[in-house]
Formats: C-alpha cells, sequence, structure tokens
C-alpha cells in the first residue's frame, strides 16, 4: 500500500471513529442530558414528537420514551440514566467500545454466559466509569437473538 492510500485510510478510520465517539457522549443521549429536570426531558420529548410513557407502576422511575429506542431512569426529579438500544451486532458492539475507550479510557470488561430455562443467555459489558458516573455498552444473546445498548448513567443517590 502506497503512502497516500495509507493517509487517506487513517484519515477515514479516524473520522469515523471520532464520529461514533461523539456519538457514544455520556451526558447527552438522544438529546436527554443527564442531571437535567423530568420536566425538562418532557419538554424535549415533547420537541421531538415522542411521548414519556411511565414502564410500570411496579417500576417508579423508569420511563419508556415512545417514537425512540431510548429509555430514561429518573430519580429525585433529575434525569440519571438514559439507556439506548443500538442497531448492529457485534461489530458495531467492538467499534463503539474502541472509540469509547480512546474517549474515556480502559473499560471494565465482564463476560457472563449460562443456560436458563429460556435458552442460554450470554453478555459482554463493557463499563466506563467516571467519578460522576459513567456508561454501560453491552452486546447481550438471549437464546439466539441479540440486542446491543447503551446505557448512560450519574451517579444520585435516590430518595
Amino acid at each position: 500500500m502506497n503512502f497516500s492510500k495509507r493517509i487517506y485510510l487513517t484519515t477515514a478510520f479516524g473520522v469515523f471513529v471520532t464520529s461514533v465517539a461523539y456519538a457514544a457522549d455520556p451526558k447527552e443521549a438522544g438529546g436527554f442530558k443527564l442531571g437535567s429536570s423530568f420536566e425538562a426531558a418532557q419538554q424535549h420529548a415533547l420537541g421531538q414528537g415522542w411521548e414519556l410513557v411511565p414502564t410500570s407502576e411496579n417500576l417508579p422511575g423508569q420511563w419508556v420514551v415512545e417514537g425512540t429506542n431510548l429509555s430514561l431512569f429518573v430519580c429525585n426529579g433529575v434525569v440519571s440514566s438514559v439507556h439506548e438500544k443500538l442497531e448492529g451486532d457485534f461489530e458495531e458492539f467492538v467499534t463503539l467500545v474502541f472509540s469509547m475507550q480512546l474517549k474515556f479510557g480502559k473499560p471494565d470488561i465482564q463476560i457472563l454466559s449460562l443456560s436458563s430455562g429460556i435458552g442460554d443467555i450470554s453478555t459482554i459489558d463493557a463499563r466506563f466509569d467516571k467519578g460522576d458516573g459513567g456508561a454501560t455498552v453491552q452486546l447481550q444473546s438471549l437464546g439466539g437473538g441479540r440486542a446491543f445498548s447503551v446505557n448512560h448513567w450519574m451517579e444520585i443517590e435516590c430518595q
């Protein structure tokens, strides 16, 4: 490979990784900002044509953002977690973990595999801890079906 092709590939890869890392900003996902008020989250959702719906009366603070692949956890009236289901599989998981590692440092990796009554369950979690919160990127297989997600959270004591 000649020098100009290497520069092009390196630049293209750098732009791709930077754009993925930007999309993985742990302070903002789907336009929802960690630490903002629930009222601000409701206004943001309405402005996007979305609706915040309680997940269940048995799970206080858990909200689904209808019309998206997002859910929120609200504690003491403050958005303390934003969970996003992502499109993709192993390659996208690795790309996101790699880009977040460049931005936030080495993650804590946990791998779990077990059998249950509903099938085999396997997960790979990459957890990025910061002093005031962090993010977890998860690839999960349940009975052969895969899910890929990222959860951004902030430290807060719920009352």
